[in-house]
């Protein structure tokens, strides 16, 4: 644990205090004890249920000997358009972290983008005093690395199909277990480049039968449009994993475009595929109607 409090490039800047309309030079505010800045760190985070939002967290955190206060957060990276930003203001207490939302701009997938991300944090103390902390955030889990990758994919696979889930299912009994069918749509994008996909990952909710991790795939827009079908049974269920449910009906594909391999991403179920999987599970599960 002992990485998570170290920040890279760090920069104090003092904020200023607008001044009277005395024509004199505005007054620079006190900034906040060095000691106590220095206490403060920044790592991104990502919680399950905004990952579809593209939102991620910009964790706080205070090791330093004194309470300060968040006034804003601003998080910029060279792989998403645009400031991630947020003004909600929070206490951070010594010894304290505290996470502060941003939502994530348009992804940028050129590969001449460099750059490392940026997180700027305003802060105060009880005395008034203001500082800025500029610094490279850690990201020990690789969220904005996964989330280019998603983006880009995603980015590069509509240039030549549309992919999608059906709204609807149907079930059948295989040797004693209850099956639902998902089905696979593929269409491809007139004057695109050709897509191929592989592959379609478990989630965690539901898996193909037998134990497989990973539904086989073979569709291309080479030779026009295309669906498949997707075998799928009740992964687990415990009703509280059910209840609690972020991810369990994002599917991850897996596909070559032009040839080239591509990051997984994520396809979401529709509102109406949601209500039929989650009462597929039900039924797989032997939960009552009303239970």
């Amino acid at each position: 644990m002992a990485g998570r409090w170290r920040v890279a490039a760090v920069t104090v800047v003092a904020l200023v205090v607008a001044g009277c309309t005395t024509g004199e030079p505005a007054p620079t505010a006190t900034p906040i004890p060095t000691d106590v800045l220095a206490g403060i760190s920044v790592e991104i985070r990502q919680g399950r249920s905004t990952w579809a939002q593209r939102v991620v967290q910009v964790r706080v955190t205070n090791a330093g000997p004194g309470d300060v206060s968040v006034t804003g957060v601003r998080l910029t990276t060279p792989d998403v358009e645009g400031v991630a930003a947020t003004d909600k203001g929070r206490i951070l207490r010594a010894g304290v972290d505290r996470d502060f939302s941003v939502a994530l701009g348009d992804p940028v997938c050129d590969d001449d983008a460099a750059g490392a991300a940026r997180a700027e944090v305003d802060l105060t103390d009880d005395a008034g005093a203001r500082s800025t902390i500029v610094a490279e955030p850690t990201d020990p889990q690789g969220h904005l690395a996964r989330i280019h990758g998603e983006d880009c994919a995603g980015v590069a696979v509509a240039q030549g199909a549309t992919l999608a889930l059906a709204d609807a299912i149907t079930t059948s009994d295989v040797d004693g277990t209850l099956v639902a069918n998902v089905r696979l749509e593929v269409e491809p994008v007139a004057g695109g480049p050709r897509v191929e996909v592989t592959q379609v990952d478990r989630t965690v909710l539901f898996a193909p039968p037998g134990g497989a991790v990973t539904w086989p795939v073979t569709v291309d827009t080479a030779g026009g449009a295309g669906a498949v079908i997707l075998p799928t049974i009740a992964g687990r269920c415990d009703l509280h994993a059910v209840a609690d449910d972020k991810r369990g009906t994002f599917f991850g594909v897996h596909t070559r475009v032009d040839g080239v391999e591509q990051p997984v991403f994520y396809l979401p179920s529709s509102e109406a595929l949601r209500t039929a999987l989650f009462a597929f599970i039900r039924t797989a599960c032997g939960v009552p109607a009303d239970g």
